[in-house]
C-alpha cells in the first residue's frame, strides 16, 4: 500500500468515528487543598472537567450538596462555586461533582478532591492591659521573656518582640548571635548586657499569622540588669529545645536548640547517624545554628538529631522527630475503559506512616453515593477482596456499568479521597480472516485478508508484524493489498526461488485502537520446500558442526566393529568350559598329557577289557555310536598307540566323555 492510499483509507476510516459516550473526567482541582482566608472575603472555587455528553457541576459542603443561596452559588454550566462573603459558617470541606448522560438511565458522577477552607483566626491576648512583669538578671547570664499563654491562632502564629515607649511608640527587637526569639514566642538572651534593660520602655511580645492586619501584642515585661565589674565567664547551658516535634511527610520540619553562656556558645547540629550536619539543598541553618531546618522530609528522617555547644566546654542536647502523616497511597484509583465481557478492577490500597496503626477498611462509593459492602448493588457484580482493598467488576457491559467509583481511606492524622471512572466499550471482533496454517507451493496465491470491527466510537486500526519487525503504514515483503477488493494476499507465481523461500513464516495482522489489541496470527508453511537447513540455520547450528557430529559418531562405530572382531578371533582358539566341567572334580589336561605322552597307550577293546568297561562306568554299556566317537579321538586308527594302559587317566576322561555325551 502506497502512502497515498494508507493516508486515504485512514481518512476514511476516521470519518465512520461516531461520537464515544465518555463518562466524566475531572481536570481541576486535581489535589487537595487548604486555604485560609480572611472574614467577609469573597471566594471563588473552580472546577473543570471533560466528556462526552456534555457535563453538568454540582457542589458538595462536607457531603451534603448544596443548594444555591445568597451565601453560597453554584453555576451547574461552568462549575464555579461563588461565596460572596466568606465568614466561618462556610469553613469546612468542598468537593465538585460532575456528572452527564451516556445512556439511558445512566448517569456517572466524578467527585473532586477535596478542598478546604478555613477563616484565619487570631485572637487577642485576655491580658494584654495589665502592669508590666518584672524580670531581673545580672550582666553577662542569661535571661528569658516568655509571650505567656499564646490566644487561638489558625493557622499557626508567628512571633516577634517590640520595645515600647511611654509615648507609645515601638521599636522591634531585632535578633542577633546573643538574642534570639524562638517558635514559641520566647525572648531569649544568652548573656546579658546592661543596654537590654529596660527604664521607662517595656517589652511587648507580638503574634501575627496569615492576615498581616492583625497583629496582637501580649502583656508587657520589665527587664532589669544588674551589672558586674567583669563579666564572668559561663560555660554553655541548654535552655531550651523543641519539644516532641511532630511534622508531616513533605513538610518541612525546623528543630531548635538555645544554649546560654559566656562567651556565645559555637553550637553544631548531627544527624541520625552523628554525622556533622552542614547547609544544602537538604538543611539549612539559621539564627547562628540554633535553629535547623530539614527540607521536604520524608520517613527516613524520622529520629533523634543532636545539637552540640562549644566555648569553654562542650554540652549536647538530644531532639527526636517524628516523622508522620495521614494515609499514604500505594494504589489508587484511577479512569479506565474497558470492553464489553471483561473485569475492571479497582483498587484503593494506602499505609500508614511507619511504625503507625494499620489504616481501616477503605469506605467505597458508587457515582458519590456510599456503597454498603454487606448489601452491595446488582447481582454478583461487584466483589471485594483483599480486606476491601480492592472492587472487581464483573461481565462488563454496555452502557450499564459505565459508573465512577470513589473511595476514601481515614487514619488520625487526615484522609484521602480518590475517584475513578469505568467506560464500557464494544470490543474488537474479527468478521474476516483467512485459514490460520496455509501450507503452499509454487504459484498458490497465499490469502491474508483480516478485517473487524469495534465500538463505534473508537478508530480501528491495523499493523502488520513479520519476522520481528513491525509495519505501520507499509506491507511486508512480497504482500500486495487491492484497494478495489479490500484484501491482501501474496501471489507467488512471479516469485523467484529465493523470493518464493522468504515468505514462510508468521504474520500478525494486528487490530488495535487505544483501549484493546487483538492480533491474528497466520502461519504459512512453504509444502515444496526442504526446510530442514533453513530451520538448522535458524537454530544457529553450524554446518560444519554438526558434519563433525556424524564423522564422531562414525568413528565410535568402527572401533565398536573393532573390539568385537578382535574378542571373536581370541575366544575362536580357547577351550570352552561347560557348566558341567566346572562341577566336577579338578582335571589337569595339559599334565595328564605331559605325564603319560600317549606313547604306550594300547589298543583297548572294551567288549573284551571288562575291567576297563567297570572302571569307565560299571553301569555303561557301548555302543556302536560310542565307539565311532571314540575313534574320533584317534583320528579314525584303533592301534595301539593312541592309547595308554593306565586306567585311571582313560576312566577320567572316558567319564568325561559319558556326561558330555
Amino acid at each position: 500500500m502506497t502512502p497515498v492510499v494508507f493516508v486515504v483509507c485512514l481518512l476514511a476510516s476516521l470519518s465512520s468515528v461516531t461520537s464515544q459516550n465518555i463518562p466524566p473526567h475531572i481536570i481541576t482541582p486535581e489535589a487537595k487543598t487548604k486555604e485560609y482566608l480572611k472574614g467577609k472575603s469573597k471566594v471563588v472555587l473552580h472546577c473543570t472537567a471533560s466528556g462526552n455528553p456534555a457535563v453538568t457541576y454540582k457542589w458538595y459542603f462536607d457531603g451534603t450538596k448544596i443548594t444555591s443561596t445568597n451565601y453560597v452559588k453554584v453555576d451547574s454550566t461552568t462549575g464555579n462555586l461563588t461565596i460572596p462573603s466568606f465568614s466561618n459558617r462556610e469553613q469546612g470541606e468542598y468537593q465538585c461533582g460532575v456528572e452527564n448522560n451516556v445512556g439511558p438511565g445512566v448517569y456517572p458522577l466524578a467527585m473532586s478532591p477535596v478542598t478546604t477552607l478555613k477563616e484565619i483566626v487570631l485572637k487577642g491576648w485576655a491580658d494584654s492591659g495589665a502592669k508590666p512583669k518584672p524580670v531581673n538578671g545580672s550582666e553577662g547570664g542569661y535571661a528569658r521573656l516568655e509571650c505567656g499563654d499564646a490566644p487561638a491562632s489558625d493557622p499557626p502564629a508567628r512571633f516577634t518582640w517590640f520595645l515600647q515607649g511611654v509615648e507609645g511608640t515601638q521599636e522591634q527587637v531585632k535578633e542577633t548571635n546573643r538574642i534570639y526569639i524562638d517558635d514559641k514566642g520566647t525572648l531569649h538572651f544568652i548573656f546579658l548586657e546592661v543596654a537590654d534593660q529596660t527604664a521607662v520602655d517595656i517589652y511587648k511580645c507580638a503574634m501575627y499569622n496569615d492576615n498581616p492586619d492583625n497583629i496582637q501584642l501580649g502583656s508587657p515585661k520589665k527587664l532589669t540588669v544588674k551589672p558586674a565589674d567583669v563579666k564572668p565567664q559561663v560555660p554553655p547551658k541548654p535552655v531550651y529545645r523543641t519539644v516532641n516535634p511532630q511534622f508531616l511527610i513533605g513538610q518541612d520540619a525546623e528543630l531548635e536548640c538555645v544554649f546560654s553562656g559566656h562567651p556565645i556558645p559555637s553550637v553544631q547540629w548531627l544527624g541520625l547517624r552523628k554525622e556533622l550536619i552542614t547547609a544544602n539543598k537538604k538543611y539549612r541553618l539559621d539564627k547562628n545554628n540554633m535553629k535547623l531546618q530539614i527540607i521536604n522530609i520524608t520517613e527516613n528522617d524520622e529520629g533523634i538529631y543532636t545539637c552540640t555547644a562549644t566555648s569553654s566546654t562542650t554540652v549536647e542536647d538530644n531532639i527526636f522527630l517524628d516523622v508522620t502523616s495521614g494515609p499514604i497511597w500505594e494504589q489508587s484509583l484511577h479512569n479506565q475503559t474497558i470492553p464489553e465481557g471483561r473485569d475492571a478492577i479497582f483498587t484503593c490500597k494506602a499505609r500508614s506512616a511507619r511504625s503507625e496503626d494499620e489504616l481501616n477498611a477503605p469506605v467505597w462509593y458508587k457515582n458519590g453515593v456510599e456503597i454498603n459492602i454487606n448489601n452491595l448493588p446488582g447481582t454478583g457484580k461487584m466483589e471485594f477482596s483483599d480486606r476491601y482493598r480492592v472492587m472487581t467488576v464483573r461481565g462488563l457491559t454496555k452502557p450499564g456499568d459505565i459508573m465512577c467509583l470513589q473511595c476514601r481511606v481515614t487514619n488520625s492524622i487526615g484522609s484521602e479521597f480518590a475517584n475513578g471512572c469505568l467506560n464500557v466499550i464494544e470490543p474488537i471482533i474479527v468478521t474476516t480472516q483467512p485459514s490460520l496454517r496455509q501450507g503452499i507451493k509454487k504459484g498458490d496465491l497465499v490469502n491474508l485478508t483480516v478485517r473487524g470491527t469495534t465500538d463505534p466510537g473508537m478508530t480501528l486500526r491495523y499493523r502488520w508484524e513479520f519476522k520481528n519487525k513491525t509495519y505501520y503504514t507499509e506491507l511486508p515483503p512480497y504482500v500486495t493489498y487491492d484497494d478495489v477488493s479490500d484484501k491482501a494476499y501474496i501471489n507467488t507465481t512471479s516469485l523467484s526461488d529465493e523470493e518464493y523461500k522468504q515468505i514462510e513464516g508468521n504474520y500478525s495482522r494486528v487490530l488495535y485502537h487505544s483501549f484493546e489489541t487483538h492480533p491474528v496470527v497466520i502461519e504459512v508453511v512453504l509444502e515444496d520446500w526442504i526446510v530442514a537447513p533453513v530451520v538448522v540455520r535458524q537454530a544457529g547450528v553450524p554446518i560444519w558442526l554438526i558434519i563433525l557430529l556424524i564423522l564422531l559418531i562414525l568413528l565410535i562405530i568402527f572401533i565398536i566393529i573393532c573390539c568385537c572382531c578382535y574378542q571373536k578371533r581370541k575366544d575362536r582358539g580357547a577351550y570352552k568350559v561347560y557348566d558341567t566341567e566346572v562341577n566336577t572334580v579338578y582335571l589337569s589336561p595339559d599334565k595328564d598329557i605331559e605325564d603319560h605322552k600317549f606313547q604306550n597307550v594300547t589298543s583297548i577293546d572294551p567288549e573284551e577289557d571288562e575291567s576297563v568297561k567297570k572302571t569307565l562306568n560299571p553301569n555303561y554299556e557301548l555302543s556302536d555310536d560310542d565307539m565311532d566317537s571314540l575313534d574320533g579321538y584317534a583320528g579314525g586308527k584303533s592301534n595301539a598307540a593312541y592309547f595308554s594302559d593306565d586306567a585311571s587317566f582313560v576312566g577320567q576322561y572316558a567319564t568325561r566323555a559319558s556326561q558330555d555325551f
